[in-house]
């Protein structure tokens, strides 16, 4: 009997010390199965111009369904629809008051910021921690800026604007042989008026309503080399030193002279995409990777093969890169919803997407659309150009060795490639929520300065005046704070 009752006090305690050591190493990531097949767990997804309704959409999302399920994990994916207007300043708002709350939420342009900032937004940290998947393929810059602000995830390559040109017009100008040599601003602009002077196209550059993409490629030149620049001894934003104002100055040239689109504030990106691919335009930046390789295949299918895209340098001068990047942040990405009561299961899709199987689904599209399949080995068709990645556009975890086609065309890869070569990491600081509205009337009057300035409305000298009234409206206290987070 005494026995007996021995045997059930360690029987009790063993179960206690395992109850307990469970509960201990449960974490995000280690939830074993998501669902069941009579239950699956329903999770929402919204993302910019991944629509619902889209019929290739919805076959990639019976396939995710199928493949996670194969795993053993079951869920129900729901795609939502973005409200009409402008996606990262309405997607925000909607969220912030709850008219959208989604699961999975895709960010751009910083939209996510001050949600996070008031805990809207889940730590992804744990999870990533926990991963398999996702680890395996975050490369440098992603891992720094999780570290930094861990509520938005994007893998895939440093988001750099790579310019481009048609190679059989560039073949035939006089100034390319000297630009790729040696590529100054001077160079670059030789080339663009050799363009408009032969009557290649009606205007040489064109861009999406900002200076960003050309900023992508002058702004180290000009000596415009991170967000945040100590200037005599002062820690001030780039917008609002002499180099910022040299480099106006050329940009206001390049208007003047007829090598800029005049329209360039009011072009969005499928009418300057439209304008390159009709020959109107001669010269685009695009994203490396994923974007080049679209813009390189729309290009040939348009005007033939000899129009394949060549893939240009950043300005050389004081410094030579490509636009710094920051890893304060991701620039956009996905998120999770603090208030979604499906975190594990939003986690699992994330982590399914990230895996071998996710990555060709993403990557590759529809299979017999995109791709054709046969005795292990795949073929892409006609149709895959058509296709981009709706979770993650690295090229990180897909096994390209028995694919027949290009998943990324030359251009595609030499894009990489040259970011990659001319990488420089940015400095920044994320602001305090406080101060946005400060950071807000600055950007809308350096927007407003530089707008002019360009288009000839004002005079280049109007920059100091411009540099004045940033300080006045918050130039000055944002450069105190920075003193003490940079020292």
């Amino acid at each position: 009997m005494e026995l007996r009752k021995n045997f059930l006090m360690v029987l009790v305690v063993t179960l206690c010390l395992l109850l307990s050591v469970g509960t201990v190493l449960a974490t995000p990531t280690e939830i074993s199965k998501i669902g069941t097949k009579d239950a699956p767990v329903k999770i929402t997804y919204l993302c910019k111009d991944v629509g619902p309704t889209e019929e290739n959409v919805q076959q990639l999302v019976s396939e995710i369904e199928e493949g996670m399920a194969a795993e053993g994990n079951y869920i129900k994916l729901e795609l939502l629809e973005s409200p009409a207007g402008s996606y990262e300043q309405v997607v925000p708002i909607a969220f912030r008051t709850g008219q959208l709350s989604p699961d999975i939420i895709y960010f751009q342009r910083g939209g996510d910021l001050p949600i996070a900032q008031e805990g809207m937004l889940e730590d992804l940290t744990p999870y990533i921690n926990n991963s398999t998947n996702v680890k395996a393929i975050m490369e440098s810059h992603n891992t720094e800026a999780v570290k930094n602000y861990p509520y938005l995830l994007w893998l895939a390559p440093a988001r750099v604007q790579i310019p481009v040109v048609r190679s059989d017009w560039f073949a035939s100008l006089e100034s390319s042989k000297a630009l790729l040599e040696n590529p100054t601003p001077d160079n670059y602009y030789a080339m663009f008026k050799e363009m408009k002077d032969k009557n290649i196209c009606e205007y040489p550059i064109t861009t999406d309503g900002t200076i960003a993409k050309l900023d992508s490629v002058f702004n180290h030149a000009f000596g415009v080399t991170s967000t945040i620049m100590k200037v005599d001894g002062k820690y001030v934003y780039s917008k609002a030193t002499q180099f910022e104002k040299n480099k106006l100055a050329y940009y206001a040239k390049l208007y003047k002279d007829g090598l800029l689109d005049k329209e360039y504030v009011t072009k969005k990106w499928d009418t300057m995409e439209q304008a390159f691919y009709e020959g109107k335009a001669g010269f685009v930046c695009g994203t490396a990777g994923d974007v080049v390789n679209v813009y390189n295949n729309k290009m040939i299918q348009r005007n033939g093969d000899a129009a394949q895209l060549t893939v240009l340098p950043p300005a050389k001068g004081i410094s030579q890169a490509y636009q710094s990047i920051d890893v304060t942040k991701e620039s956009r990405g996905l998120a999770i919803n603090a208030d979604s009561k499906v975190k594990d299961a939003a986690w699992a899709l994330l982590e399914y997407m990230a895996g071998t199987e996710g990555r060709k689904f993403d990557k590759l599209g529809l299979k017999g659309i995109h791709y054709t399949e046969a005795d292990g080995k795949i073929t892409l068709t006609d149709k895959f150009p058509e296709w981009w990645a709706k979770f993650w556009p690295t090229m990180k975890g897909l096994d390209t060795s028995n694919i027949t086609g290009d998943v990324l065309t030359a251009p595609g890869i030499a894009s990489l490639d040259s970011a990659a070569k001319y990488y420089y990491s940015d400095i920044n600081v994320i602001l305090p929520f406080d101060m946005f509205p400060l950071k807000d009337a600055m950007d809308k009057l350096y927007t407003e300065y530089s707008t002019d300035i360009i288009r000839g409305v004002k005079n280049i000298e109007t920059f100091d005046e411009f540099v004045i009234k940033w300080n006045a409206t918050g130039g000055d206290e944002i450069s105190r704070y920075l003193a003490e987070q940079l020292k």
